[in-house]
């Protein structure tokens, strides 16, 4: 397992050859306010990695923040996971908040994380069994915090000023201000002169599409992966589809701004310009 993602066919083989674990991604839509599926079947052997509950810091006012290493590993540890072993990500809907956790684990220090390309439609698509959530015991997670991965707006603020490249991943309607947002006290448009890559533009059915496409994408919008890049959204989670998008496309200077949208267009003393 070397890439970054895994199709449903490589994970099936890969799980009956050595231990994996399997984390179902889940986070209600905070635009359509659609719920997740909790309680339905999930893929064998899998745990939960809520980011509505413990697997975000609730405590900023910020929706989805990055948690602290040692708050993460308790919730990891608590869930049953262990930093030895390779964990699969997978989501509910096919890519959607799958790539925010391994985004997290990466940089807690797991460097043997993947991404289940097409999520759970897809393994179920392919006849691959589900089975009923499992409780698993508590174990220790060892946290290895690697910088880099995660921006804050101070960094944000001197890119506006540096070669480094904003890419902002929510809508084109949302991005240009045309319409309000979805989260109260929260201003439309978006940062001087960022760059829109709508996150569902990189995916098709559920899947990424491959990475001659993702990098036409990005070539069309004028993003040169050679250069920095901060990936920004609503709440820091669509942001790493771009994110994981850009290192698979062969970017090596990307992060994820954690407080996205929600605090830059909340924070009135951050420039924003709408597309007149």
């Amino acid at each position: 397992m070397s890439s970054v993602l895994l199709s449903v066919a490589e994970l099936a083989s890969s799980m009956q050859q050595k231990p994996i674990t399997l984390l179902r991604a889940l986070m209600d839509d905070p635009v359509s306010k659609t719920p997740d599926t909790r309680k339905a079947m999930v893929l064998p052997a899998s745990v939960d990695f809520d980011l509505d509950s413990e697997g975000s810091d609730h405590t900023t006012g910020f929706p989805h923040s990055m948690p602290s290493a040692e708050d993460l590993a308790i919730y990891l540890g608590n869930q049953g996971v262990t930093a030895n072993t390779p964990i699969v990500v997978y989501d509910t809907r096919g890519i959607y908040t799958a790539p925010r956790v391994w985004w997290m684990l990466k940089a807690l220090g797991h460097s043997d994380v993947y991404l289940l390309n097409g999520g759970q439609p897809a393994w179920e698509n392919a006849g691959l069994p589900v089975s009923e959530q499992q409780q698993y015991g508590k174990l220790t997670y060892q946290a290895t915090p690697r910088p880099g991965w995660f921006s804050n707006s101070s960094a944000v603020l001197q890119a506006l000023n540096t070669d480094a490249q904003l890419v902002d991943a929510r809508s084109s309607a949302r991005f240009k201000g045309e319409i309000s947002e979805p989260r109260k006290g929260v201003r439309a448009g978006h940062m001087p002169g960022a760059f829109n890559v709508p996150f569902d533009i990189l995916l098709k059915n559920g899947h990424f599409l491959p990475v001659s496409e993702l990098e036409n994408v990005f070539k069309g919008a004028h993003i040169d992966l050679r250069k920095p890049i901060i990936c920004t959204c609503g709440s820091g989670v669509t942001a790493c589809i771009i994110g994981v998008a850009a290192l698979m496309c062969g970017a090596t200077q990307v992060s994820v701004y954690d407080g996205s949208w929600s605090e830059w267009g909340a924070g009135t003393h951050y420039p924003v310009v709408t597309d007149e």
